[in-house]
């Protein structure tokens, strides 16, 4: 026998079946009974009347879904949450009829508000995967409330920037005043700020969360196909992206190249290729400057965070601007130090000072273009 709470058991033992359960409980437990009332019961011993709220939630739910968050759906899940002493009531009248393999009040009520709710929003039901979750939690007192989800969706995409931009956020002092008392804190644009307001123009979501391939100086352009990243959009509300179309702002091109429900690796195996300004303590050999050529193919090594890195140079190609100043373009595994490799700081062998026998200065560098090995 099911144990509940005393003060459930004496007001249980000797009822009337028609005066103490309303019509979906008595059929849902004795369904081999003749059920003929069908009155709204809002004292049911078992429900308390909840089930005659069913067409006023799935209102509220539609209204919810449909008009004032305006999501995006094609399919939908929903949930309940009950109260317990629902469960313990039930549970006693089942151990003490013996009643057995009936469902319980919980999947009588989700299956009643399930169906209410795909016959007056056209949607499908999904239990596995939906566009969005809706959540109804049922108060002691037969009160409700409502919660809704989607599902989240991610998006990888490329940019491109010609002017300074910091990749991230970043925020600022500013004074406003003339005794240095008076600060407020701005936020700098940025390339994720930039790609989030234009992107939440079309994609109203709670939130949206940036990854990056990789990273590269604020002055810094980034070329050729431009870097990958991925936006993790939040309880969207709409669900529809436009591939491949370029949007512009500020120095900054970007396009979403692919939508994902789930990204199952986003460390991808990537080569860059760089163009790279480089001054000399002093002035360069041109014995030494073919040295350069040895890197074509090499293996750099460093040691980083406990434990030594391997970097590849898959090509590396340089001029000589004047005696203090060259360019060099170099192709190399994503992740490789540029300041270090040029300077040779850090252990880091090759390097270009080492084989120019030269003490060099990392002046600045540009992406010319990110290729997927």
């Amino acid at each position: 026998m099911v144990l509940v709470k005393l003060k459930y058991l004496n007001y249980v033992k000797d009822f009337n079946f028609h005066d103490s359960l309303c019509y979906f409980c008595l059929r849902r437990n004795f369904p081999d009974l003749k059920q003929d009332n069908k009155k709204n019961i809002s004292d049911c011993l078992i429900c308390q009347g909840i089930f005659y709220k069913i067409n006023e939630i799935v209102k509220r739910i539609f209204y919810i879904v449909d008009f004032e968050k305006k999501y995006d759906y094609q399919s939908f899940s929903i949930g309940t949450s009950l109260p317990y002493f629902m469960f313990d009531k039930e549970d006693y009248i089942r151990s003490l009829y013996k009643i057995k393999d009936i469902e319980n009040i919980k999947s009588a009520f989700n299956f009643e508000i399930r169906n209410k709710f795909k016959s007056i929003s056209k949607k499908n039901l999904n239990l596995v995967n939906p566009d969005i979750k809706i959540d109804v939690f049922i108060s002691n007192n037969n009160d409700y409330s409502i919660k809704t989800t989607s599902r989240s969706f991610y998006l990888i995409g490329r940019y491109k920037k010609t002017k300074l931009l910091t990749q991230r956020d970043k925020k600022v002092l500013e004074n406003q005043s003339r005794d240095n008392s008076n600060f407020t804190i701005q936020k700098k644009q940025s390339i994720e700020m930039i790609i989030q307001n234009t992107l939440s123009d079309c994609i109203k979501s709670d939130r949206m969360i940036f990854s990056w391939c990789g990273s590269e100086d604020d002055n810094s352009q980034v070329l050729g196909k431009g870097r990958f990243f991925y936006v993790h959009i939040i309880n969207p509300r709409q669900r529809k992206v436009k591939l491949n179309k370029i949007f512009s702002n500020n120095g900054l091109d970007f396009k979403i190249i692919e939508k994902k429900d789930f990204l199952e690796n986003t460390n991808l195996n990537f080569r860059v290729k760089n163009k790279i300004f480089v001054k000399t303590a002093n002035p360069i050999s041109n014995f030494y400057l073919r040295n350069l050529k040895e890197l074509n193919k090499s293996i750099i090594r460093y040691y980083y965070k406990s434990k030594f890195i391997y970097k590849k140079i898959y090509n590396i190609q340089f001029k000589k601007l004047d005696p203090f100043h060259l360019i060099i373009i170099l192709e190399c595994d994503n992740g490789l130090f540029l300041r270090q490799f040029i300077e040779g700081r850090k252990l880091m062998e090759p390097n270009i000072s080492l084989k120019l026998n030269n003490p060099c200065e990392f002046l600045k560098y540009d992406i010319l273009d990110i290729l997927i090995s």
